[in-house]
């Protein structure tokens, strides 16, 4: 019998909306460094003082060391094109929605939040609610 080999990296990726396109490789981490993200994650840090934005910055730059490759690029006025270097500091440069999206998406592939079925059940249909009697029971099958 051989043994597993669990991939060592995620595959994050955006099918539609805003980052549609999007694939980002990061790297899994312990419970124990998951747990040390959570004040980001979960929105527990003070960020209204001066330490308190210096701890938040942090830890997303630590975060940034656990993003091994992305095919992001950059877009001048022209329409040229040029990758953006998958490095903590690049990913700290992008505007807010990027980092929290990509935040969001390694906790959910982490915790074990399943991503959607590519395709439908081969199952069949959905059950049909309709066909479900919504009326009271007749006092003699009530008893």
């Amino acid at each position: 019998m051989t043994g597993f080999v669990r991939p060592r990296t995620l595959k994050l990726t955006w099918a539609d909306g805003e980052f549609a396109g999007l694939e980002i490789r990061a790297r899994r981490s312990s419970l124990e460094t998951y747990f040390q993200f959570a004040p980001i994650l979960d929105g527990g840090i003070d960020v209204s003082t001066p330490d308190g934005r210096k701890e938040f910055l942090d830890l997303f730059l630590e975060f940034g060391e656990y993003l091994v490759s992305w095919n992001l690029e950059d877009e001048n006025e022209h329409g040229t094109r040029t990758p953006i270097p998958c490095t903590p500091q690049e990913f700290l440069n992008q505007d807010p929605r990027f980092v929290r999206e990509v935040l969001d998406q390694w906790a959910d592939a982490i915790a074990g939040v399943a991503a959607p079925l590519d395709s439908k059940s081969a199952s069949g249909e959905p059950f049909p609610e309709a066909s479900l009697p919504m009326d009271a029971l007749s006092p003699s099958l009530a008893s």
